[in-house]
Order: structure tokens, then sequence, then C-alpha cells
């Protein structure tokens, strides 16, 4: 199954709802700021996903899927002290081969 790309971003009013899709969040993604998270996944997993934040979420509460082909998301610019993503960061990463 295809896999794509999405910027998740979620607004959660209540501390422990918060947490709880945090947790849930880091399952699946790499955090990218506080509420932003990115992920690599099929539409299967990203399904998951969903139904695990919806038994969470309330309706005051939002989480924003925004999917995002390959050539866009090649063309992404980050900034900052550590510019790299957690893949980025894991590939970096010293292996020892024995």
């Amino acid at each position: 199954m295809q896999e794509n790309h999405f910027l998740i971003v979620y607004d959660i009013r209540d501390g422990k709802r918060l947490r709880k899709v945090e947790k849930c969040m880091e399952n699946y993604a790499w955090r990218v700021q506080k509420s932003i998270f990115e992920t690599t996944a099929n539409d299967n997993t990203v399904s998951q996903l969903k139904a695990q934040l919806n038994e969470v979420i309330e309706d005051d509460d939002f989480v924003l899927f925004f999917k995002i082909c390959e050539r866009d998301w090649q063309k992404q610019e980050k900034y900052g002290k550590n510019k790299k993503n957690k893949q980025q960061q894991e590939a970096d990463a010293p292996y020892l081969i024995l």
C-alpha cells in the first residue's frame, strides 16, 4: 500500500485530553512543534490514528490532516538549529557493524 506524507496540526482545549492526543500522535508521527507532527504512512495507518483520536477529542477540539504529495514534500525548507526531522536524525546516527 502506498505511503503518503502528512502534516498534522491540532488544538485541544483540555490539558488531560491534550496529553492523550500527544501520546497517541507520538505512536504514529514525529513532533515538529508542540502541536504539529509529521508522518509518512499509508491510508490504513492514518485511519487507525484518526479512529484513536476520535475516541479522545471533544467538540471544541480539532485535528487537521494535510496530505502532501511527494513533489511538494521535497520542497520543504526547515530553518533553525535543529533542521532535521526524526527520520533524518536516525539516518545520521552512528551504527556499529559487527
